[in-house]
């Protein structure tokens, strides 16, 4: 099974349905797992990410609304435990942006740059920040005891820095998607770090696989659900020789599969499930990918081989 080419249509066919789903009648919800962006089209998008809701529910300071999101994230949670990660690796449409412009690096022979390890350990703070920002400042809008014109302007906080709003295709003309809001000194700070975040998306994307992935919220929020997760990635580890190419091909640079020695179940929290490390593993069961403990996916030297000669 070609998994490359599996993930590439599933990829597109979600892309299309989540951005433009609404012009022909599909809307999925909004406790979606995944960026799909309310901001580009309202009720024309096909489905709407469940920080959208979240925000305006914390943000309104009313006893309905905090309950009726516990409703809604009750189904975010749902879909994480039985999808987890493939979310990310198979169904975001911002996720499908970055391969797209990750695809033009290749077509264009350009080498990625990977981070030191140092570096990246430094940078995971980026992630908590987002979603600090995401789940406390709305409350601050809701409760303003201090500075209650800044925290009025603060609305959607994270939606507001978001990249998804500024990079996925506009469908709908109602929505401010691009441009700096000069409505007041904060909206413009907010809106102009929120084009400098898509700018910076778009240009590490250019260079480094699933650039913004490694700083996404929500891949931090679906990794709380790894241990009771459907999906899970394993490892065989006396059929591992820590070749090391399952780091070589991984777009998230995560070396603690091939490094694993002790444990099985080698699904670690930045892991996007695009199932990579499986397909371009030489030893047969190496690696699994499995789905309730029944194995859907598997590496063998005769996939590894297949995938050698169409690259």
């Amino acid at each position: 099974m070609n998994v490359t080419k599996l993930r590439w249509t599933v990829l597109t066919a979600s892309f299309l349905i989540l951005t433009f789903g609404g012009l022909i009648g599909i809307y999925l919800g909004d406790f979606l797992p995944t960026f799909a962006c309310a901001f580009v089209g309202g009720e024309k998008v096909g489905g709407i990410c469940f920080l959208y809701p979240m925000q305006a529910a914390l943000e309104s300071a009313k006893w309905q609304e905090y309950k009726s999101i516990l409703v809604t994230f009750f189904f975010f949670s749902l879909l994480i435990i039985v999808f987890g990660r493939v979310w990310c690796g198979w169904i975001c449409p911002l996720g499908f942006i970055q391969d797209f412009l990750d695809l033009i690096r290749r077509k264009l022979h350009i080498d990625y740059i990977r981070f030191p390890q140092k570096l990246r350990e430094g940078l995971k703070s980026i992630k908590w920040i987002f979603l600090f920002i995401a789940l406390l400042i709305p409350l601050w809008v809701a409760f303003p005891f201090f500075a209650p014109d800044v925290a009025r302007d603060m609305r959607m906080p994270f939606c507001s820095l978001c990249p998804a709003r500024y990079i996925l295709p506009m469908v709908s003309g109602d929505y401010l998607r691009v441009g700096i809001d000069f409505k007041s000194a904060t909206s413009i700070t907010m809106s102009a770090l929120g084009i400098i975040f898509s700018a910076l998306t778009i240009f590490g994307a250019l260079l480094k696989r699933r650039f913004f992935c490694s700083y996404c919220p929500m891949v931090l929020f679906i990794s709380f659900y790894k241990k009771i997760g459907f999906v899970r990635l394993k490892k065989n580890i006396q059929k591992c020789t820590r070749c090391e190419i399952c780091y070589n091909v991984c777009p998230m640079e995560i070396e603690d599969v091939f490094k694993e020695r002790e444990k099985e179940d080698v699904t670690f929290a930045d892991c996007i499930m695009c199932l990579k490390c499986v397909e371009s593993c030489p030893e047969d069961d190496a690696l699994q990918a499995t789905f309730l403990g029944k194995t859907i996916f598997r590496s063998t030297w005769t996939g590894f081989f297949k995938g050698t000669l169409n690259r």
